[in-house]
């Protein structure tokens, strides 16, 4: 190395630093000799060709196509290096395929490269790299499961003596054996039981048949009862509905006539029945008194002969003696009243059915619909006090007493509404606050605002007198432009400039 006593301390240091990485460019050339000549033996022991191209370790018919998970760090780029070198090569190849083909399809054309080929007695170390990456990896496969074979072989379970019952029973003491007289007498009482089971299978399948018969009997009975019972019930309850038909038909059709007796108005009062003597009237209020008792007492036969007849109906029949013909007859002329009387009336009960049933669909929909609003309204209700509560708007803009004083004493009247009004809440008075609270916020802000614009004005009127005050002080009172004083005089304010 050449004497560095000129340069600084700094590059002294340096170029010590870096004394063992610099070397001559002879002592170069012969390190890599000798490094050319070492790879060649090792790599071409056969021919004694020194190795004068930059040699390549990785031969392109290697597979790497799965980096092992046990590389890891310089290794692993290596091997992810050598992916992406052995990808590129075969696109070369296919590229330069490609194109001597075409060039051959066009003429022969000598071609002055060699293509270079992968010695004969050339090893691929990354191939051996990577087989003993793999055989290493099996080699920790099988050592686990080895260990756990052993440990299993250890425990109780994995010895052939395991299930052998004389060896487990062998630390056992032995059972107590039982009396030779016990075992004769179970052997003895034992016998016969086995010699009458026929028999007492036998007697057990006649007591079955026999329950079996007795239960399609009883069965038989029961059905017969029913049918009868069935058909009695259906005529005595057809009578029965036809009698109390009649009879409520009877009672309506009384009293009827009698409201119409009753609250009949009187006739109107003109000139001709003025001139009535009271005598008529009496009269003719004795008729009507008279053909109305006349009416009930109809009314009260009718309903002694319905009473009669529906008391007899309903009688067990045993207990119907021989006597009773009268009582039978008025019942037949009763019961062909009835069948009339509900052929007539059979269309105008079907249409008060239709006319009911649709009354119940409306008072069903009216409380569905009730109970709705009533929830909706309870939750807008919670709702508002709930927004109330939490709010600052309300509290700062509050409603005015009287206003809410003057709509409850023109509210509600009577005791009834006042309780209506208690019951449901006043949603809108509720949203009338909200609206007055945010009516009174935008009105106080348009004040302020409107303050605040009017004390910027009297502000800006003031600054502007200030103004006109200093210019007349100044004696600014004509308008001049502050650059017009610099037109053509530039030159002199830098001279001016450069002197100072």
């Amino acid at each position: 190395m050449e004497d560095h006593d000129g340069l600084p301390e700094a590059l002294k240091k340096a170029a010590h630093s870096l004394q063992p990485f610099v070397k001559p460019r002879q002592e170069v050339v012969q390190i890599r000799r000798i490094l050319s000549s070492h790879l060649s033996v090792h790599l071409n022991s056969n021919s004694g060709l020194p190795v004068s191209r930059p040699l390549s370790l990785v031969d392109p018919k290697s597979n790497v196509d799965v980096i092992p998970h046990g590389v890891r760090g310089i290794q692993r780029e290596y091997l992810r290096y050598v992916r992406a070198n052995i990808k590129a090569r075969k696109e070369y190849s296919k590229a330069s395929k490609e194109h001597r083909a075409g060039l051959e399809s066009q003429g022969p054309i000598v071609d002055m490269r060699e293509c270079s080929t992968p010695q004969d007695g050339f090893e691929n170390s990354m191939e051996s790299f990577l087989g003993l990456v793999r055989q290493r990896q099996k080699h920790d496969r099988l050592r686990i499961i080895q260990d756990y074979i052993d440990m299993l072989s250890q425990k109780p379970a994995a010895s052939a003596e395991y299930l052998n019952l004389q060896e487990v029973l062998k630390g056992l003491e032995l059972m107590p054996k039982v009396p030779a007289d016990v075992v004769n007498v179970s052997a003895s009482s034992h016998m016969p039981d086995r010699k009458d089971l026929k028999v007492l299978m036998d007697q057990l399948e006649k007591a079955v048949l026999r329950a079996k018969m007795l239960l399609k009997k009883e069965q038989k009975l029961l059905a017969k009862l029913q049918a009868k019972n069935a058909v009695a019930s259906a005529h005595h309850g057809g009578r029965l509905q036809a009698i109390d038909a009649t009879r409520h038909d009877l009672i309506n059709w009384i009293e009827v006539e009698l409201g119409r007796a009753g609250d009949s108005p009187l006739e109107p009062e003109d000139e001709h029945t003025s001139a009535k003597p009271a005598k008529q009237r009496r009269e003719h209020i004795e008729s009507e008194l008279r053909s109305i008792q006349r009416q009930y007492a109809r009314y009260t036969k009718a309903r002694q002969g319905l009473v009669a007849a529906s008391g007899g109906k309903l009688e067990p029949p045993t207990s119907i003696e021989l006597g009773e013909d009268n009582g039978l007859q008025l019942a037949n002329e009763l019961l062909s009243i009835a069948d009339g009387t509900s052929q007539v009336m059979h269309p105008y009960l079907d249409a008060m059915v239709l006319v009911s049933n649709e009354q119940k669909v409306m008072l069903q929909q009216k409380s569905h619909l009730t109970i709705t609003l009533s929830k909706q309204l309870k939750e807008g209700s919670q709702g508002l006090d709930r927004l109330a509560e939490e709010s600052h708007l309300l509290p700062a803009h509050p409603m005015l007493a009287a206003i809410s004083q003057r709509k409850t004493l023109e509210g509600a009247g009577s005791f009834g509404e006042q309780m209506s009004i208690q019951e449901w809440p006043d949603t809108s008075r509720r949203a009338r606050v909200w609206v007055f609270a945010s009516d009174s916020a935008t009105n106080a802000t348009k004040d302020m605002v409107s303050e605040k614009l009017e004390e910027g004005s009297t502000y800006i009127v003031e600054a502007e007198k200030a103004l006109s005050e200093l210019k007349s002080l100044l004696g600014g009172d004509g308008k001049e432009d502050i650059w017009a004083r610099l037109d053509g005089n530039l030159g002199g304010i830098r001279r001016k400039v450069a002197d100072h």
